[in-house]
């Protein structure tokens, strides 16, 4: 209401809302200018939950209140009704439950405080039990399970029912004992070529990080996953289904550090234009570039320079981009000028290399060249004393580096670390482009929209620095264009990470010649990424233990 055109965002958030509770982010979500809406999420809520709705950057009830609500003009939200649905199934028993127990009977089982307890109960429990635990052990440890297998489990419930337990309880003793059985818990890969179900559970775990479908298992009965056509087909279904989005949090969340995302909180004194929404964004935008350039076969060059990346409108204002608004996230074209494009100049992966004051090109430096180009430097020397960063603004980070670098032991690895960290010093502690460093110490006053800032105006950014070679550079933007002269390495280290992460192991130094075949394949391939995930199924790193 009253928005100028422009959507109003507000946040949801559920869980316990007591002193001693905790809440969680739901979404956020747009209001759509000067028009209803309907907003529907499914979220798991327990006993005495509730959820609250925020309305993001909107006035203070205190500063309405000022001038009455009647004569307020500014932009609000007006909620009109609140639907809780729920439990949501769609038979009941619900389908987790049958899965196990089938369409077997129940009869009431009533314990002190619960008198309508119902229990499932069977008129042959000795075959039931059987029936139950041989379909459950299959699924627990992945492939074709005999008789021997399930023996000592199927034991241990009869000697529950001799016991008098119920044949429910029995039977769920019998499951418990399955789900702590270390065929369960580990994946029991044999050396050499990968069986069917060895391959099946790999491919499962690498891009849903779980176990396998029906499908995959099926394929696995009949011999036939292991057939390059028939692994090629079931990469695309598995990268196409909705599951596949634990690939991408839990391999961005490690390659590219994110989930140190709230590992510092920037200082409100340097930093008050942070918030949690700009988090989230930050989170998100990573994320969901990620999947872009996974889904359209994109080449891998673009997480180092690209020409666009997924911005809402939170975001679009931290990196001063224009005509984007609310939280809806899209594909946006990026200005020129911008200095953005490409996972490095990131807000999320700018914020987890520093902390919450300031910036460290030794930190950014040695990240880009862990992550990036696969080269990590090594372990600094145990008698050199680290840089403690002057957030007073008396002296440069570049200055502080000086000094150290003149120590003979630092040198060496300071000439190859400092440089991708001196390239990304235009982007401070949340990932905002500066000029300037911010500081508490000395410097100018800063004023924005009439308001002065709680920080002040440091000393100016150098962001250039040489390359080993002799090969310079001004800003991130050349540096970024000097990395782009070895594509090839580039998708060696991007390959060394996804086997690692794929199989549990990086690659030795003699399985090098099979990561260099993996690069070339997909060097005719422009650099696919998703011709990469392939190209390193299909390769014996991934198929060989």
């Amino acid at each position: 209401m009253q928005s100028g055109g422009k959507p109003v965002t507000y946040q949801v958030d559920a869980g316990l809302m007591l002193m001693t509770g905790k809440m969680h982010l739901v979404s956020y979500f747009d209001a759509p200018a000067d028009k209803p809406a309907v907003v529907e999420f499914v979220d798991e809520l327990e006993a005495r939950n509730t959820i609250r709705i925020l309305p993001y950057g909107l006035a203070s009830a205190q500063a309405v209140n000022k001038v009455g609500a009647e004569e307020y003009d500014g932009p609000g939200v007006a909620i009109d009704w609140v639907e809780v649905e729920g439990p949501i199934s769609d038979t009941w028993p619900p389908e987790s439950h049958r899965r196990i127990f089938g369409d077997l009977k129940q009869a009431k089982a009533p314990v002190y405080n619960r008198p309508d307890r119902l229990e499932v109960v069977s008129d042959e429990p000795a075959a039931d039990a059987r029936r139950i635990l041989q379909k459950f052990v299959r699924r627990a440890f992945r492939r074709t399970v005999t008789d021997d297998d399930v023996k000592p489990f199927l034991d241990l419930v009869e000697s529950k029912l001799a016991e008098k337990y119920s044949f429910e309880q029995a039977v769920r003793v019998g499951l418990t004992a399955v789900m702590v059985s270390p065929e369960f818990l580990f994946l029991r890969e044999k050396p050499g070529k990968l069986d069917d179900f060895a391959l099946a559970s790999r491919l499962s775990y690498f891009l849903w990080s779980s176990m396998p479908d029906e499908e995959l298992l099926a394929l696995a009965e009949g011999k036939k996953l292991g057939q390059p056509e028939v692994l090629h087909k079931q990469v695309e279904r598995m990268l196409n289904d909705p599951k596949a989005a634990a690939f991408t949090q839990n391999f961005v969340g490690q390659w590219l550090g994110l989930r140190d995302i709230d590992f510092t909180e920037p200082s409100h004194i340097l930093y008050p234009d942070f918030d949690d929404m700009l988090r989230e964004s930050m989170v998100r935008e990573t994320q969901l570039f990620f999947v872009e350039v996974l889904k359209n076969d994109l080449s891998l060059t673009n997480f180092v320079a690209s020409d666009f990346t997924m911005l809402n409108g939170r975001l679009a204002k931290h990196y001063g981009i224009a005509d984007v608004e609310g939280w809806e996230f899209k594909k946006t074209p990026l200005p020129a000028g911008s200095h953005r494009g490409g996972v490095l100049t990131m807000a999320s992966v700018l914020k987890v290399t520093a902390n919450g004051t300031s910036t460290s090109p030794v930190i950014r430096g040695a990240w880009v060249l862990d992550r990036i180009l696969g080269t990590p430097p090594p372990r600094p020397p145990e008698n050199v004393a680290a840089l403690e960063p002057d957030i007073r603004g008396a002296t440069t980070i570049r200055e502080q580096l000086a000094k150290h670098r003149q120590v003979p032991s630092c040198a060496s690895c300071h000439v190859k670390i400092d440089p991708p960290g001196f390239a990304l010093e235009s982007f401070d502690v949340i990932g905002g482009f500066r000029e300037n460093y911010r500081t508490s110490g000395r410097g100018e006053a800063v004023t924005i929209d009439g308001r002065r800032m709680p920080y002040l105006k440091g000393k100016k950014v150098d962001p250039s620095d040489e390359l080993e070679g002799g090969r310079r550079f001004a800003d991130i933007d050349e540096f970024k264009k000097l990395l782009l002269d070895d594509k090839g390495q580039l998708a060696r280290a991007l390959a060394t990470k996804l086997v690692t992460y794929a199989t549990g192991g990086a690659p030795s130094s003699g399985d090098q010649p099979k990561v260099e075949a993996i690069v070339g394949k997909i060097r005719e391939k422009d650099y696919g990424f998703r011709a990469l995930i392939h190209e390193i199924v299909q390769s014996d790193l991934f198929r060989q233990k």
